[in-house]
């Protein structure tokens, strides 16, 4: 699955997360808000049938703490209302864009899936002209190359250009450069130790 898919895939799943939270905290303030008012209702009743100043005085504090709770609450629930417009909105944006997206994905995956077959198809020929190669080759000379691969990253035979290594542009003794062009045996760079190849067809 390529990554922008699965972002959406998940981006959308986070949302509907978000959303049955969201829903769940509404109903928790729509239930706080409805007990506010019925304290709110009994203080008042209470405020009527004061006796003194001094229970008069307690229950408008209690009044007042209670209409701040209420402000506060129903700000919470309104916002929790606008949020879950919105997330439904978006989810349900995105839940119908997904097919499409889906669609569009497995062509992807298809390409790739095709891609990957060539390569794979590629390696096993390389793997096989590979051996190939190495049965040739002698297990002194074949041990030396694989030391060299080790030990120069990788890069164990390298192009003489312009009569010099092109790994280490060191230029390549003349009488080198004869065994080179005939071909007869291995040839190596005195300043990297590489293995040359002269390509007859090259500057």
């Amino acid at each position: 699955m390529d990554r922008a898919y699965q972002e959406r895939v998940e981006t959308l799943a986070k949302i509907r997360a978000r959303l049955l939270e969201a829903e769940k905290e509404y109903r928790r303030a729509e239930s706080e808000l409805a007990d506010l008012k019925e304290k709110q209702k009994k203080y008042h009743t209470q405020l009527r049938n004061v006796q003194s100043s001094r229970e008069y005085s307690a229950a408008l504090n209690e009044i007042d703490g209670v209409d701040r709770l209420i402000r506060s609450t129903e700000d919470k629930v309104l916002e929790l209302e606008v949020e879950i417009e919105a997330a439904r909105k978006d989810a349900v944006a995105r839940q119908e864009s997904l097919p499409r997206e889906m669609e569009e994905h497995e062509e992807r995956l298809k390409d790739w899936r095709a891609a990957q077959r060539t390569i794979d198809d590629e390696l096993v020929s390389a793997q096989e002209e590979i051996a190939r190669i190495e049965a040739a080759i002698g297990p002194r000379e074949r041990s030396e190359f694989r030391r060299l691969v080790e030990k120069k990253g990788g890069l164990a035979v390298v192009r003489v250009a312009a009569g010099s290594c092109s790994a280490c542009h060191v230029k390549v003794r003349p009488a080198a450069m004869q065994i080179l062009k005939s071909g007869r045996e291995i040839t190596y760079c005195d300043s990297c130790k590489r293995i040359l190849y002269y390509d007859h067809q090259g500057p």
